[in-house]
């Protein structure tokens, strides 16, 4: 099974109904959605609550772990047992519904290989052991050919879902698409795009350049191939649009969706457009 969706939910302009497009619009075509807000503070109950209230039974969410979980602000991950605990406890509703796919940890460019970040993984579990847990390595050095075997082992040691990612490739280091899954349940692609310049790009318009790119219909296709690779291997691949700079992800879902023949049941409805 593969499931499409986007990120960024209230930065769709062709789905939505309203001013900005909302959860409720996003699931009339997909049926998952990563949510990013997580990253930077806990949802409250009511928050959860909300979320679930907009979408369909069906409907499957990726939940960033916040900064501290994921090693932005601290160098491991007990000292942030608060907002583990926090976590956990507001994701208690969409757990019990079945539609929580994964909590997803996007590690820091600086978090590279070393005998105390292969402890940070270990305690991220330990913390977490029940839960679907995803992980997004930002240094390519767990890719390296010496370390690569060992990294993917370890994710499998641990029931971890690797986060395969499809970025610009730089001289800076960044990560290869590695076509591998490390959980039978689940794996994850994410696409941030190809721009090269816009990844590189400093200055008050990074965080719009850096995923400014629409992928060509050849592109997509040979994504869709490595999504139908991978789901030999888990039984779903969710695969997330993250090429949103200037508004691309929507349409290239949907394309990637036709492409790949892909149907989904029990979306949202759809808004009546009155006028």
């Amino acid at each position: 099974m593969i499931n499409v969706g986007l990120t960024a939910v209230a930065d769709h302009p062709d789905l939505a109904s309203g001013r900005t497009s909302s959860l409720a619009d996003l699931a009339t075509t997909f049926p998952v959605v990563e949510l990013d807000t997580t990253y930077y503070h806990v949802p409250s109950d009511q928050v959860v609550s909300h979320w679930l209230q907009q979408v369909p039974s069906s409907f499957q969410f990726v939940v960033k772990a916040t900064a501290a979980m994921s090693a932005h602000k601290v160098e491991d991950p007990h000292d942030a047992g608060a907002e583990f605990t926090g976590l956990k406890r507001a994701l208690v509703p969409m757990q019990a519904t079945g539609q929580l796919a994964a909590v997803l940890f996007q590690l820091p460019p600086y978090f590279g290989v070393s005998a105390t970040n292969i402890r940070v993984l270990n305690r991220i579990r330990t913390l977490y052991p029940e839960l679907p847990v995803a992980l997004e390595f930002r240094n390519a050095g767990w890719y390296l050919p010496e370390y690569r075997d060992q990294t993917l082992a370890l994710m499998r040691e641990l029931n971890l879902i690797h986060v395969v990612v499809d970025e610009p490739q730089t001289p800076a280091g960044s990560v290869p698409l590695v076509a591998a899954s490390t959980n039978s349940e689940l794996s994850i692609m994410r696409l941030h795009g190809r721009n090269v310049a816009g990844w590189q790009r400093g200055g008050a318009k990074w965080r719009s350049e850096r995923t400014n790119y629409r992928y060509t219909q050849e592109e997509l296709q040979a994504l869709g191939q490595i999504a139908k690779q991978l789901a030999k291997q888990s039984k779903q691949v969710i695969v997330i649009f993250n090429n949103n700079g200037h508004h691309d992800a929507s349409p290239n879902a949907q394309q990637f969706i036709k492409l790949l023949g892909l149907h989904y049941q029990d979306l949202g409805p759809q808004q009546l457009d009155l006028f």
